[in-house]
């Protein structure tokens, strides 16, 4: 087999591509992976410092937390990397920051008490609602029928509207869009939004900090040791960095495909099957021929990233620990919409990671940089510090840079469809055409968005690769 021919190449090394190949290359079979980067891990970037000789975590920029529960493949893989995590803080009050400016303060674990009885009842009963519509079986949220189209005809901020939320209420859920998905209520469907709450076991368990939650456990070394370690397992020479693809060609006459790339000097690979490893957004920089079917191209051009950055900001001192607050806080006036303590482990770094989302995150991207750290810490300081002047203790800060990255497709975590697309496009956004492949954390039934998505994405991918082509060479 001549050396620019394989059986499979995988486009994207992020968490999917690579376990794609990983399987494929355990499968026996010559696999490729071209990336269009300088390195592995599509969104997980851990910022690290040299000290001593040693790689030492500063910041996630990306993706950050796995739990050992249930996300099976992220722990195993933790396991099987030797890995170290330690708990998310969870120990001292939550804060909410309500409309007029007002502090909220419960136990992690609690709810807030509002003034109103109303306002704290509605809080209640919409997270109650969507938790729900999210785990039931009766019907569930996955299953094609009536309840599907509707919710997917009406956006969420619809859906809050017709379950009569009060405005604390409506406040409530718009912090778990734009601290998800980074979108306003009135921009995603409800059925993307109650389906991606249910890929992750319900509202509950993706938004919980705790044992089982999304945001439970973090990395020592950081998450892009996740796709730095599984690098290391591939062939050496099959994955090429600094590749980025511009043209996909399938062979009318034998189904081989062409997979050209844009480097220092252009080449062209051939594979029996591809797979595609990249966001959506992402496809609309690849020339396919012949072009993807109509269903598959009308769904992911439609399927969008709101606004959603992550502002790290170390301090000398942890000062939220002060007043007992565990670092964890929300916001109804933004610009940060969610606040997490991110300190390190190592009992000198200390962190907070704000999530800026939606409207309030645009609002507080059109500032220059120093506008932008100027306004977190003024609403930090509000939040934590009684208001007090809190710059003497800032360190540095950090922005993640996914919304200027092509390759990310300009956006995190995950991109979203508005009404009227999910429910009839499912299908054609994951199915594949001719002998290329999809996959991606997007294309996850299971804690989409979320590494633990990417990874299972990856495999399902390329236990299909491996049928087509058994399908065509029984004797592999």
């Amino acid at each position: 087999m001549a050396s620019n021919v394989y059986d499979v190449i995988v486009v994207g090394a992020g968490l999917s591509g690579l376990q794609a190949a990983l399987d494929i290359q355990q499968a026996g079979l010559k696999c490729l992976v071209l990336e269009a980067r300088d390195r592995v891990g599509g969104k997980t970037l851990s910022l690290r410092s040299n000290i001593s000789g040693q790689a030492v975590l500063k910041s996630e920029l990306g993706a950050a937390w796995i739990n050992d529960t249930n996300q099976s493949s992220m722990w195993k893989l933790a396991q099987e990397l030797g890995l170290n995590t330690y708990q998310q803080n969870i120990i001292g009050d939550v804060v909410v920051q309500d409309t007029d400016g007002s502090l909220i303060k419960f136990q992690y674990g609690d709810v807030p008490k509002y003034p109103s009885v109303e306002d704290t009842a509605s809080c209640i009963a919409i997270r109650d609602l969507v938790h729900e519509a999210s785990v039931s079986q009766s019907p569930s949220i996955f299953l094609d029928g009536p309840h599907r189209q509707y919710l997917d005809t009406i956006s969420f901020e619809t859906y809050l509207r017709e379950a009569k939320v009060t405005a604390k209420g409506f406040a409530t859920a718009q912090v778990w869009t734009h601290a998800m998905v980074g979108c306003d209520p009135s921009e995603v469907s409800a059925l993307y939004f109650l389906e991606y709450c249910a890929a992750g076991g319900g509202l509950m368990t993706m938004r919980g900090d705790g044992k089982h939650g999304g945001q439970y456990l973090r990395v020592r070394e950081g998450t892009s040791a996740f796709a730095e370690g599984m690098a290391q397992k591939l062939i050496a020479g099959s994955l090429k960095l600094q590749s980025p693809v511009v043209s996909i060609t399938q062979a009318a006459s034998n189904g081989s495909v062409s997979v050209t790339t844009r480097s220092a000097d252009t080449r062209t690979f051939q594979a029996r099957r591809v797979i595609i490893s990249v966001p959506t957004p992402v496809y609309k920089t690849i020339a396919f021929s012949p072009q993807l079917p109509p269903a598959k191209t009308a769904v992911t051009n439609r399927t969008r990233y709101g606004f959603y950055t992550k502002y790290n900001v170390t301090f000398r001192r942890p000062f939220w620990l002060d007043k007992n607050h565990c670092g964890l806080a929300q916001s109804f006036i933004g610009p940060i919409s969610v606040i997490r303590d991110t300190s390190l482990d190592d009992g000198k770094t200390y962190c907070l990671t704000c999530f800026m989302g939606g409207k309030f995150g645009r609002k507080w991207a059109a500032q220059d940089a120093e506008g932008k750290k100027r306004s977190v810490l003024k609403q930090v300081a509000d939040i934590f510090a009684d208001g007090t002047d809190i710059s003497d203790l800032f360190v540095e800060a950090f922005e993640s840079p996914w919304m200027e990255e092509e390759y990310s497709g300009w956006g995190c975590p995950c991109p979203v469809t508005p009404p009227g697309v999910l429910a009839e496009a499912w299908d054609a956004m994951c199915a594949p055409f001719g002998n290329l492949h999809f996959v991606g954390t997007e294309l996850s039934r299971v804690w989409r968005g979320y590494m633990e998505g990417a990874v299972r994405s990856g495999s399902s991918g390329a236990a299909e690769t491996l049928l087509g082509l058994k399908a065509t060479n029984p004797k592999l």
